[in-house]
Order: C-alpha cells, then sequence, then structure tokens
C-alpha cells in the first residue's frame, strides 16, 4: 500500500511540474533587456526585445528578474580625472574614452573651477575642485610639466588627502611623480615615461621601478608608462573591477587592440641603441623611407642626398661616432661603419651602417641588434 500511495505523490508531482512549465510566463517573469549603465540617456530604460542602444551604440544586456546571482555584479564605478594646466592630452583623454566606453562614471577635478588648459590648445572646464569633489572609487593622475618640473606640492598634498578613501590610484607618464611626492610608490612597483624612468629611480629610490612595462599594479596603485600606455591601463583598471572579459568587449568596440600580457615596453626596444646615431644620418637623408624592429633588432632606411658623396658621408659619421664616449668601433669602409654602443639601461648593441644604391639613389640602413 505505501508503495502505491509513493508512486501515485510521483505521479501528482509530475503533472504539476507539467502544468508549471505550460503556464504563460508573466510580465514579471520574462527576460528584459537594458543597456549598460553608461551615461546615455537609456540607461535605466527596459526594451523587449535583443539590440543595440540608440543612443551609445552597445550591445543590450538581457536580465531575468527570477534568478539572483551568486556573483553579483560590481556596482557602477566613479573615476575621476585630475586636470592641471601642462597636463598632456592624452594622458587625459585616453583614459577617460576607456572608462566612459567601460561604463564607468566619469568626471573632472582641478585645484579650482577655473578652466584649465591642457596641452597646448585643449581647454577643459573641471567638473569639480579640491573641496567639493565626493568620493571616487579611482583617481587618474596625468603627467605634464606640473609633474615633472618645479612639482606641484597642492597636487601632492591634495593626493594624499584621497588616497585612504579611494579604491585606486592611476597615474599616467609623469603623474608617477605625483604619486612619488606623496609617499606612495615606497616599496611598490612603478614606471613612466621612458625617457624619465632613471628620474623616477633616483629621485625615488624605496621604488621598484621597472623599465620593461606599459604599466604596473601593486594593487591599490596602478602606473603606466608614456601617453598611449595610459589607454592600456585604463583596460586593466575595467579588467580589475569587473573581469578581462569585460575589458577585452570594451577594446573590440573601441577597436583597439589590447593585448593584456603584452611584452611592447617603450625602454626596451632596440631603436634606443640608435638615438644618439639616427640625426646623424638623417642629416644627409631626403626621405625617410622605414623604421621596423623589435626588442632585438631595430632598422631604419633613408633615400640620401646626393649632395655628398657617399665615402665622405661615412668619414664624417666615422669621425662623429668616436665622439661617444660609450662607442667602440668594429669596422669601416667606403660605403659601411660598424661597431657597439653601451647603453646604460638595455645594454649592449651591434650598431652597422650600410649604403646601397638603388633607383631612387643612394639608400642608407642604419640598424641595431642586441648583443
Amino acid at each position: 500500500m505505501r508503495k502505491i500511495f509513493s508512486a501515485w505523490m510521483l505521479m501528482f508531482s509530475i503533472i504539476c511540474l507539467q502544468a508549471q512549465s505550460n503556464m504563460e510566463v508573466t510580465t514579471q517573469d520574462k527576460i528584459v533587456y537594458s543597456c549598460a549603465p553608461c551615461g546615455c540617456e537609456h540607461d535605466g530604460k527596459h526594451f523587449d526585445a535583443p539590440g543595440i542602444c540608440a543612443a551609445c551604440n552597445m550591445p543590450l544586456n538581457p536580465t531575468y528578474p527570477g534568478i539572483t546571482l551568486t556573483n553579483t555584479p560590481v556596482g557602477r564605478k566613479t573615476a575621476a580625472i585630475l586636470l592641471y594646466n601642462g597636463a598632456d592630452i592624452m594622458d587625459v583623454t585616453g583614459p577617460w574614452s576607456v572608462f566612459e566606453h567601460g561604463g564607468l562614471n566619469v568626471v573632472t577635478v582641478a585645484k579650482a573651477s577655473d578652466l584649465i588648459r591642457l596641452g597646448m590648445t585643449m581647454v577643459v572646464k573641471p567638473d569639480y575642485t579640491f573641496e567639493n569633489l565626493p568620493e571616487v572609487d579611482v583617481i587618474v593622475i596625468p603627467g605634464g610639466g606640473p609633474a615633472e618640473n618645479n612639482q606641484d606640492m597642492e597636487i601632492v598634498d591634495w593626493i594624499k588627502k584621497r588616497y585612504e578613501s579611494t579604491e585606486t590610484m592611476f597615474s599616467v607618464c609623469s603623474g608617477a611623480f605625483f604619486l612619488g611626492l606623496a609617499g606612495l610608490l615606497d616599496e611598490q612597483e612603478a614606471t613612466t615615461f621612458s625617457s624619465l624612468i632613471p628620474v623616477l629611480d633616483h629621485q625615488f629610490p624605496k621604488a621598484e621601478v621597472r623599465n620593461d612595462t606599459k604599466y604596473t599594479d601593486s594593487g591599490k596603485i596602478v602606473t603606466s608608462a608614456g601617453l598611449s600606455s595610459g589607454i592600456e591601463a585604463a583596460f586593466h583598471v575595467i579588467a580589475k573591477y569587473y573581469g578581462q572579459g569585460r575589458a577585452q568587449d570594451v577594446a573590440n568596440h573601441m577597436e583597439y587592440d589590447w593585448k593584456p600580457q603584452s611584452n611592447y615596453a617603450r625602454t626596451q626596444l632596440a631603436d634606443n641603441f640608435l638615438q644618439s646615431f639616427r640625426g646623424l644620418v638623417n642629416m644627409f637623408a631626403i626621405k625617410y623611407t622605414d623604421s621596423q624592429g623589435n626588442n632585438e633588432h631595430w632598422k631604419y632606411q633613408y633615400i640620401l642626398t646626393d649632395q655628398i658623396s657617399p665615402e665622405k658621408m661615412i668619414k664624417l659619421l666615422d669621425t662623429e661616432f668616436a665622439k661617444m664616449p660609450d662607442w667602440t668601433k668594429l669596422n669601416s669602409s667606403k660605403k659601411s661603419l660598424s661597431g657597439y654602443i653601451q647603453h646604460p639601461t638595455i645594454g649592449k648593441g651591434k650598431i652597422e651602417l650600410k649604403i646601397q644604391s638603388s633607383k631612387d639613389g643612394s639608400i642608407a640602413i642604419l640598424s641595431a641588434t642586441r648583443q
């Protein structure tokens, strides 16, 4: 009898489940679509079908109200971008654009409410001042003249005050000097614009200054190398909050070739061996036709003027190369010259200059190979 009763209850349960599955889906129990929070006019609106937001051109996100996920999404973050006269335009607008496309709320802040001149030509009015900026999640500190020379200590003091209440302090280019002056780079990895790396290392000896990366992340402190490196690091910040998949989607939407594990570092490219040589060769060029390479090898190519013979040019350059303190001559001929240069950061490189004939005239090929 007990077996019959259990079988009957099982059948009853199956019938009830089938009946439930055949019920019409109510308006409270259907998938709806919405624009990801980005500040556009459709924020908060719901749509009945998938598609693209007409205001911001981003895909609509599906949501099913009946499910509560354990991995609750991170709420919308706010990034404040520091403005000051002389800040580099790309240092400001690169992260600004990435964060805006990534759905962060972006505001600007400066010492006062006066108009700010970025670079030499771009004028921006800040949203907030140091006195009235509300709490934010990210502060972006761009580079520029006041970060490198005549360093602005009012900015440094403000960074110190905001540090504890801010989740991520993010410098671009020479903005790292503001973090260093605030004492925030001690025992932290950091980087900056390639030519300023030795200066940063000297000024802040307690920092672990890196010359082989586009950006560093020490948890709360994110620093990036020069200019476009701020774009790379901004994607990294999005990945910290929302996951690498989201960051990659934003990069694809922006048609940007983001490589999180990129081995590109400006200071490591082999063209650094050639910086003292290229200007000398370029003096005799009527056209600069090629520049390409990687960390191990780099090549420049020029079409030369016919106002000087290749032989005389090589002789003149041989004399000038010999004036370089780290130059060791290997050999020379009428149309070639080679030797070694000791670079202070990337070590020893072999330099070769060759002049060849072509239908366009004499061509100079200047190359460097890491040893």
